[in-house]
């Protein structure tokens, strides 16, 4: 039996959690979520878990949990509750570097509590060792272990050189949980829906999609109404909106309805406009061409002089607004996403997790 630990206050972070199932990623025939009890939170997670037929257990108090029932656990999201979970021995503990960024929030070193760490690709362990979160013998030893596109969530869009039947995506991220750690591009002047119209405008495309992170306003609600103010403000301008995700009109949906409403269809997408975030390795992964917005904080980017032409022909600050064309997208996957072993580079994604689990139990003696 396995286990997904979760201590979050946040909704979003459990529709996160659900995707894996629903993706096929996680089973539910041998898979736990157990997550602590939040009042902000426990109402919602609890409705969601029933709704999506995922076996779940609950706490208030970490020391009922009994993770000996559990061979493997999983970690999507770090808390300073999973350093006692991690105490227990009798289980491996596996962080999952979900939606794997270069937000500075990858690089924090509470991560090297976990027994292995799972990436999609050399990226993500360059990020490591330029930042001195572990170190060679680490790699060496396969403490860190490339996945692939297993972890990194599905999109629902495609690549499209078709303008006239094409979208613009718009995908924000949200205001982050501290001010060092906000890469969202949403603003009171509404800047990257400007600059996302004018771009639709130049390519006479009259659709846009917009993704916002579940996220979006739980931290500062002002950035709700960015997004709201932003939509009205395309929709002024004859452009077609469309959202997909969580966002529906003027209000934020989490139900099961609406995402299986998205989840099913597939959008073609001209171009795709995003900040720092999950949502680049994805449409990395579609081979979709994105710009990303940037603002001063820092980013983990890695030390490659490669990466750094890519980055500096598609990072849009507010004194550069004239999206460019990359032209090497296959390239820059190939150094984000990768595979430590090529036997699980053609498995279905639940069967790379069973390899997963029978490889750490076993202790990496393959």
């Amino acid at each position: 039996m396995r286990a997904i630990y979760i201590d979050n206050k946040v909704k979003g972070a459990i529709q996160q959690l659900i995707n894996y199932f629903i993706e096929g990623v996680f089973d539910r025939s041998n898979t736990k979520v157990i997550f602590k009890y939040h009042k902000e939170t426990f109402l919602f997670y609890l409705q969601e878990l029933r709704k999506y037929k995922i076996s779940y257990e609950y706490y208030f108090n970490i020391r009922s949990i009994n993770v000996k029932d559990y061979e493997v656990v999983f970690y999507l999201f770090n808390a300073q509750s999973n350093c006692s979970i991690v105490a227990c021995r009798d289980a491996k503990h596996i962080f999952v570097t979900h939606g794997e960024s270069n937000k500075l929030a990858s690089i924090k070193p509470i991560i090297r509590i976990y027994d292995y760490i799972i990436c999609a690709g050399d990226m993500g362990v360059s990020r490591y060792l330029q930042n001195k979160i572990f170190n060679t013998q680490d790699i060496q030893t396969n403490r860190v272990i490339k996945m692939g596109d297993t972890f990194i969530g599905k999109s629902c869009y495609i690549k499209s050189t078709d303008k006239q039947n094409s979208y613009i995506l718009y995908a924000p991220t949200w205001e982050g949980g501290i001010p060092n750690e906000q890469y969202s591009s949403l603003s009171e002047d509404l800047y990257a829906f400007r600059v996302i119209l004018k771009f639709a405008q130049m390519q006479n495309i009259n659709q846009v999609i917009i993704q916002p992170h579940p996220n979006t306003g739980h931290r500062d609600k002002r950035y709700k109404v960015y997004l709201k103010e932003g939509v009205k403000f395309l929709k002024k301008h004859s452009i077609k909106v469309k959202s997909v995700g969580l966002y529906e009109g003027n209000k934020i949906f989490f139900n099961r309805e609406m995402r299986q409403k998205w989840q099913n269809i597939t959008y073609p997408i001209f171009r795709a406009f995003i900040d720092v975030s999950a949502m680049e390795i994805q449409l990395l992964n579609e081979n979709i061409p994105m710009n990303i917005f940037i603002n001063e904080n820092k980013k983990a980017i890695v030390s490659n002089s490669r990466l750094q032409q890519y980055y500096n022909e598609i990072f849009l600050g507010k004194g550069n607004c004239m999206p460019k064309t990359v032209n090497y997208l296959d390239i820059i996957k190939n150094l984000y996403i990768g595979y430590s072993f090529d036997e699980i580079r053609n498995m279905p994604k639940h069967k790379r997790v069973d390899w997963l689990v029978d490889f750490v139990t076993k202790k990496g003696e393959y």
